[in-house]
C-alpha cells in the first residue's frame, strides 16, 4: 500500500534559484510520531541529511537550508526526499526560496500519511540562475 499524499501547493518539477542574489532553498518537515524516518539525497553528492543527523532527533520539526554555501551549488542538481512511515504516520514537506532582501516563496508543500510498511518520495530539479 502506498502512501497518501496531499499537495497544497504542488511539486513545481524544477525550482529556479538565483544564487549570485543571495538566494537559497529553505527545508522544512514537520514530524507526527515517535521516530521520523527520511533522508534528502542530491545526485550530485549523495546523501546530504538523515533525520539522525539532527541534533535532538527524534523531534516534531526539522529545518535546515542549502546553496548558502558556494560548495553546494551544482546546475540541474536532482533533490530527492524519502520517507519511511514505520514509527511516524504523518509528515509535511515544505520547500521555499528565501533570500536576505525579498520575502519567501513557498515553492512546495506535501503532507503524507502512511502505514508502517508504507514509503513515499519527493523529487525535484534545482536550476541555477
Amino acid at each position: 500500500m502506498a502512501a497518501t499524499r496531499t499537495s497544497t501547493v504542488p511539486n513545481p518539477g524544477a525550482v529556479p534559484v538565483s544564487v549570485s542574489t543571495g538566494e537559497f532553498l529553505h527545508f522544512t518537515i514537520d514530524a507526527a510520531g515517535a521516530i521520523p524516518i527520511f533522508s534528502l539525497a542530491s545526485n550530485v553528492k549523495g546523501m546530504l541529511h538523515e533525520a539522525a543527523d539532527f541534533p535532538g532527533h527524534p523531534m516534531a520539526r526539522y529545518e535546515w537550508d542549502h546553496l548558502r554555501n558556494p560548495s553546494d551549488i551544482q546546475q540541474l542538481e536532482l533533490l530527492n526526499l524519502g520517507l519511511a512511515f514505520l514509527s511516524c504516520s504523518d509528515y509535511r514537506y515544505r520547500v521555499e526560496v528565501r533570500s536576505k532582501t525579498a520575502a519567501a516563496v513557498l515553492v512546495l508543500d506535501v503532507s503524507y500519511k502512511g502505514l508502517p510498511t508504507d514509503v513515499a518520495s519527493e523529487s525535484f530539479t534545482v536550476v541555477i540562475r
